[in-house]
This record gives structure tokens, C-alpha cells and sequence, in this order.
């Protein structure tokens, strides 16, 4: 399982065939819980890198037409998200997809296939019949199930008005009445006024544009991710939570900013750290050459958010010369070593020296 997590965050679009073609073999194994995960890394790969979503839809449908029970769930889950991705592109598949309904018995697999006939039902000419096959037993599927065919059965009213007509007052009468989750119940009467009072103003919300997912890797705080580095083999890196979160008195951890190294500015609390460390050691360079009479530069004098991190690394780069001086002042035996190195002196028995 972990290895197809690390497969799946590497992935990029130098390497993606290879993960594709990996993530294939794997999704024909034995073992259904490995097979599941490779399955959907296939689809959250498609998700991550759109030039290679084709051939990751052309692999997920490969493994639905093997007809095996798990695989095809779960490829239907992972081709909803393929969907909400990458909307109006796809849709040639959704009659393979149709064809596989008797195969669905798992809440998640049921509610993607309801959520992806909802939303392409003025596309589906049967749309109307399929949902009415999975509302025979509405009152015994999980909410989840539940949920999508309430929507989807308002969808296909607002879509397809004839087609609806007969199903959305029978839906709406038991999500009101016959049901005691809250959520459902609410979400019905929302519908139920929406419809009986504005329909335009019903497709307006039903049929809003949705906001594209994306995956978790793509979320991750930067000051967060540096400091997993720097705990690559605790479990942190494997919690992707920062030590201070599970362990008290845990001091975070950071690389040391250094002024020739161009960073990118991590926000307030972070950004100010590296550059106040760089404008230190600028005013320090430019104090020691004697540029600035013992004053304090202008620069150093401007906010955190007027100063570029990018214009004062550049600057400090140029003093190139101070930080050696600095540096062999903290460590004498560096600076001996250093030097006898430098004027050819290789009697010592020193092969290397701490920098």
C-alpha cells in the first residue's frame, strides 16, 4: 500500500507512463485491497496530471470489461472524479458504465453511478429508468445513496421535465416524510420549495457550476512539507503531520536559510524568519566593507512585505567574501585547513575539513 502512495506522489509527467503501466500489472493481482488501492491510484493519477487522463480513462475501462466485481466499483468510483475533473469530455464512456449497474453493490459505487447519471441525464435517453431501478429500495440504501438520488432525481426534472415528472414527488415525499436523517430531510424540503416556488431559480443552484477537485498533493503548506523532510524516517513523513502536533514539547524543525540560496517566501511567520536572517547578514557584509558608515541600510529599514526575499538574496550573493571570513572566524580549524589546502599543503593527514 505504501508504495503505491509513493508511486502515486512521484508521478509526474517525465515518469507517468511507467506508473501507468505499473499501476496496471498491480491492478490484476490477487489481493483485493491492493488491487482497489491500484485502481484508484489510477484514477487520482488522472486527476493529477491531465495530459495523461486519457490513457488512465482507456486503462479504467480495460479493467471494467474484466467484469470483476470490486474492480468495476471501483473504477466507477474513480471515474465520478475523472468526471467533476475533467467535465464535457468524456461522456463516450458512460454507456459502458451503464451497462455494468447490475455489478453495483457497495454505497460508494452506487451513489457515483447515480451522481454521474443525474448529471448527464438529459445526455443518457434511459436516464429516467435507471434511477427508477435504484429507487425501488430507497428506503433501505444508506444515506449516501440516498443523498445522490435525491439530487440526481431533481437534476433529471430540471434536465428533462417529462422524464421527471413521476419520480421527483414520489423522492420528496419519503425524504420528508417516511426518512430520520436531518440532512436528507432538509436537503429535501430545499428542493421541495425550490421547485414549488422558482424553477429557474432551483436549476441556478442545482445546476451550478461545480469547483474542480484536486488532489491532496497538490494542497500541501510548503513550511509543512520542509519540515517532513527533515523527519523522512519518522512518522511524521508517514502521518504527513508535523511532530509538534503528536508530541509535546517537540521544537519544529527547519533547514538553515542561508543568503545564496534563492528561497521562496513562505508567508509572514516563516518568510520573515529567512529574511530577516538574509538582511542581517547583508547589513553585516555591507557594515564590514565600510559601504555604509556603521548605518543601518535603507532596505533593512522596510517592511517584511516591501522587501523582495528575491532582491535581497541577489544582494547578499555579492558578498561572498564576508561570509568566508565570517565563517572561519566561528571555526579556526576550518580556516587552517582551508588554507593549507588552498596553498598546497598536503603534508596533514586531514582528508577533510567541516564546512
Amino acid at each position: 500500500m505504501a508504495k503505491l502512495e509513493i508511486m502515486f506522489r512521484l508521478a509526474s509527467e517525465y515518469n507517468v507512463e511507467q506508473v501507468l503501466s505499473e499501476l496496471k500489472e498491480y491492478a490484476t493481482e490477487v489481493d483485493v485491497d491492493f488491487v482497489r488501492k491500484a485502481v484508484r491510484s489510477i484514477g487520482r493519477l488522472a486527476v493529477k496530471i491531465e495530459s495523461t487522463a486519457q490513457k488512465c480513462v482507456e486503462a479504467l475501462l480495460e479493467l471494467i470489461q474484466t467484469k470483476v466485481n470490486y474492480v468495476v466499483q471501483e473504477s466507477i468510483v474513480v471515474i465520478k472524479d475523472i468526471f467533476r475533473k475533467y467535465p464535457n469530455q468524456y461522456e463516450s464512456i458512460i454507456g459502458v458504465l451503464c451497462e455494468n449497474l447490475d455489478n453495483l453493490d457497495e454505497p460508494e459505487a452506487k451513489a457515483a453511478m447515480i451522481w454521474i447519471i443525474g448529471q448527464y441525464a438529459d445526455r443518457i435517453e434511459n436516464s429516467d429508468e435507471l434511477l427508477d431501478d435504484f429507487l425501488y429500495n430507497f428506503l433501505e440504501e444508506s444515506v449516501e445513496v440516498q443523498l445522490a438520488l435525491l439530487t440526481a432525481t431533481v437534476k433529471l426534472f430540471i434536465k428533462r421535465p417529462t422524464a421527471g415528472q413521476d419520480l421527483v414527488p414520489k423522492v420528496l415525499k419519503w425524504a420528508t416524510e417516511e426518512v430520520d436523517n436531518p440532512d436528507l430531510r432538509d436537503r429535501g424540503y430545499i428542493y421541495w420549495r425550490l421547485l414549488s416556488t422558482d424553477v429557474a431559480a432551483a436549476k441556478t443552484v442545482v445546476l451550478s457550476e461545480k469547483p474542480h477537485i484536486s488532489t491532496e498533493t497538490d494542497n500541501m503548506d510548503p513550511v509543512l512539507l520542509e519540515e517532513l523532510l527533515l523527519h523522512i524516517a519518522s512518522l511524521s513523513a508517514i502521518y504527513h503531520k508535523a511532530p509538534t502536533t503528536f508530541i509535546p514539547h517537540c521544537k519544529p524543525r527547519f533547514l538553515i536559510p542561508s543568503p545564496t540560496l534563492r528561497r521562496q517566501n513562505y508567508g509572514i511567520n516563516r518568510g520573515q524568519l529567512i529574511q530577516q536572517d538574509s538582511l542581517d547578514l547583508l547589513y553585516g557584509a555591507n557594515k564590514a566593507n565600510g559601504s555604509d558608515g556603521g548605518k543601518q541600510p535603507q532596505h533593512q529599514r522596510l517592511s517584511y512585505h516591501e522587501q523582495s526575499f528575491e532582491q535581497v538574496a541577489e544582494a547578499s550573493i555579492g558578498n561572498q567574501e564576508y561570509y568566508e571570513q565570517k565563517i572561519n572566524a566561528e571555526n579556526p580549524y576550518r580556516a587552517d585547513t582551508a588554507a593549507s589546502v588552498v596553498s598546497g599543503n598536503k603534508g596533514g593527514d586531514l582528508m577533510s575539513f567541516d564546512l
